[in-house]
């Protein structure tokens, strides 16, 4: 994408039937809603209108009737946003004179801001109500997008918005949604956004999504539990049944601060909107939907039946963990920073039955970037993490499980460390690890388990207290994907320490990271140009 304000996007395979919104077969009243006068000037309970009464209800229904009509331009932006990437929308809605309301959404951002916009078409392999219950339930919203939503909570709006589906009959669902989204690195802010989501049905088999910040709704409340910095401009999904899958159209419209990321190794993925684009929530979506369809390839232990469902759950309770650790403002009644320079080292505050023991829990991290293909550096972290997480291992550890994604982009395994020198010993080491990758970043997660924690996972037993990911996302630095000449790396360890003071935590890991930078380094072939945090 040359411009950020610009929108583009990729038509689906299949566009057998298009859709023309400016047909009368739409039930949309070409009018703004309006409530009934005799109920307007005539409270049923007052024998006599009462003057300030009448007042008050009419500045509520022209409070309501404005955010009515905010709601509909945002519709009728997102799909004259599809119509113009020529996607298989043809016509846009006729929804009356709201071309005042519609017209706010194009305007120029204030100075500082700038305005990112893409659109991105595919088929999906899930039901348009299983799509549909997903998006609009935040919490699986948040679950399924987790490498992009850092943080998701939503309740039922306030005021005159919580009135918008009476008002409007086509809005079949409305929540109030607090989001962040962040990249794999603390070396880029989060973008926090406050907004309202509609769920409209357009016609049988055809809905619509629908994202605006609630900032455009001057009476509505300001109930935003983060610091918004960020605006949602209409943005959204819109679902058409295609068989048994859906066909979507993604929509990213979003107005952010231009100086947000200070120049650094991140930069040019940020300013090129490629780290937050309508393409990579979509690719994200798709991995997630192979993921959670993956399958045993090698099973050397006794499990039930439910252990594929565990394992998941584990491995994106890890996932979310490690993305939680390397965010760029880490959870403070979790963790300490101890330092914060070239190499980030926190401290874990809520480990007080460890710390009586003697030992604390740390985690180092740092981000880089490498002339080196990513394929490259993957296939080296991926053979070489066991010794890694384990470098007193003298021999291989065994697989005892792996579960993988009908194309191997996802792979679960669990390594069981062999202890050779006692036959006897019922008690092994284990090493959880996910590998996987959506086109966009490559990571690879992984914990050490013992073996109670590992016997209790298959019971569904409750363990992710148990869990110290450490791991390595992977970024191209590129548009070549895993060809890429060059990637971006940040890396995070945990490890126990016993030792009196922060110095000599600090000091040790950051020996480790930067033992584990310079083995990444010296594996490459070429070491022409490499970044650390700058």
């Amino acid at each position: 994408m040359e411009d950020s304000d610009q929108c583009s996007g990729t038509k689906a395979a299949d566009n057998t039937r298009e859709l023309d919104l400016g047909l009368s077969s739409l039930d949309i009243s070409s009018e703004p809603a309006k409530l009934p006068t005799s109920k307007l000037l005539h409270p049923v309970q007052a024998p006599m209108a009462n003057h300030t009464d009448s007042n008050s209800v009419e500045s509520k229904f022209l409070k309501l009737q404005e955010a009515n009509n905010i709601s509909k331009a945002a519709y009728k932006e997102i799909m004259a946003m599809a119509l113009e990437a020529n996607t298989w929308v043809v016509g846009t809605p006729a929804l009356g004179a709201i071309e005042e309301f519609q017209q706010m959404f194009k305007t120029l951002p204030p100075p500082g801001m700038r305005v990112e916009c893409s659109v991105e078409t595919a088929i999906v392999p899930i039901a348009p109500e299983n799509l549909i219950s997903v998006l609009m339930d935040v919490d699986r919203w948040g679950s399924t997008l987790s490498r992009i939503a850092h943080f998701g909570s939503s309740h039922l709006p306030t005021g005159v918005l919580q009135q918008l589906s009476r008002a409007d009959e086509t809005i079949t669902k409305i929540v109030m949604v607090n989001a962040e989204f962040q990249l794999p690195t603390p070396l880029v802010p989060t973008r926090k956004f406050c907004f309202l989501r509609c769920l409209r049905k357009i016609v049988e088999d055809i809905w619509a999504i629908v994202d605006v910040s609630n900032d455009y709704f001057h009476h509505g409340p300001s109930d935003s539990k983060l610091e918004v910095k960020c605006q949602r401009r209409p943005s959204g999904v819109i679902i058409r049944r295609h068989d048994e899958y859906s066909e979507v159209i993604w929509l990213e419209n979003v107005e952010v601060n231009e100086h947000q990321v200070q120049e650094n190794i991140y930069s040019s993925i940020v300013n090129s909107n490629l780290a937050f684009c309508a393409k990579r929530c979509v690719r994200t979506l798709l991995q997630k939907l192979k993921r959670n369809n993956s399958r045993f390839l090698n099973l050397r232990m006794p499990v039930d039946q439910q252990a594929r469902a565990y394992l998941l759950n584990l491995t994106e309770y890890m996932e979310k963990n490690f993305l939680e650790c390397i965010n760029e403002a880490p959870n403070r009644r979790k963790w300490d920073i101890l330092s914060d320079g070239e190499v980030r080292v926190l401290k874990d505050v809520t480990m007080n039955h460890v710390e009586t023991q003697g030992s604390s829990n740390y985690i180092a991290l740092t981000s880089f970037r490498i002339q080196a293909k990513p394929f490259l550096v993957v296939q080296f972290l991926l053979k070489n993490n066991i010794k890694l997480q384990w470098p007193s291992l003298l021999e291989e550890p065994e697989e005892v499980i792996k579960l993988a994604s009908e194309d191997y982009n996802n792979c679960i395994t669990l390594h069981k460390n062999v202890d050779l020198h006692n036959d006897f010993t019922k008690n092994h080491d284990y090493l959880l690890q996910e590998a996987s990758w959506d086109e966009f970043c490559y990571f690879i997660i992984s914990s050490p388990m013992t073996q109670a924690a590992t016997d209790a996972l298959f019971v569904g037993g409750c363990i992710y207290d148990h869990l110290k990911p450490s791991g390595f996302a992977i970024l191209p630095d590129g548009s070549a994907g895993l060809q890429s000449d060059s990637c971006l790396v940040t890396i995070a360890m945990q490890q126990e320490l016993a030792v009196l003071e922060s110095g000599q935590a600090i000091q040790s890991m950051n020996f480790i990271i930067n033992d584990i930078v310079e083995e990444i380094y010296e594996a490459m072939p070429t070491r022409l140009l490499s970044s650390r945090i700058t």
